[in-house]
């Protein structure tokens, strides 16, 4: 009987290779090495992005109250820059957008009162004609 391939105490099982064929996979590592995400902390100025409208289940149920959309898990902040937790879902109308915010650790979503604001780093947020439809472009093409 043969010994499995790769492996072993040593190996992953793959051989070295991870789920693409590829060698040194590893996870987080990014074009610098670097392993998980860091915490970039406070960003250097925040707009308003959204306004408190209720609390559910832990989580900050808010009103988009700027033209554009935030990223995902983006951090959402007080005026003061302190940070209070991350966009969680993005849901409602294209013209009348809320979304959910995850609480940081140690703060409580009731603790807010409706229109309270909330704010997020400028370089969070995508214009909203990135989830519009886009117009089709037709190449023509010349015959000589």
């Amino acid at each position: 009987m043969r010994p499995p391939r790769g492996g072993g105490f040593r190996g992953r099982g793959t051989g070295g290779r991870d789920s693409g064929g590829r060698f040194g996979g590893g996870r987080g590592r990014g074009r610098f090495g670097g392993g998980d995400r860091f915490n970039e902390g406070p960003p250097e100025q925040v707009v308003e992005v959204s306004a408190f409208v209720h609390a559910c289940e832990g989580d900050a149920v808010t009103k988009l109250t700027n033209e554009k959309i935030p990223y995902f898990n983006a951090p959402i902040y007080l005026q003061n820059k302190t940070q209070i937790g991350k966009v969680d879902e993005i849901f409602g109308a294209i013209n009348e957008s809320f979304f959910s915010v995850k609480m940081s650790e140690g703060i409580v979503a009731t603790s807010y009162a409706a229109g309270d604001k909330f704010y997020i780093d400028p370089m969070k947020l995508l214009p909203l004609a990135r989830f519009l439809p886009q117009p089709k472009y037709v190449s023509f093409q010349l015959f000589v």
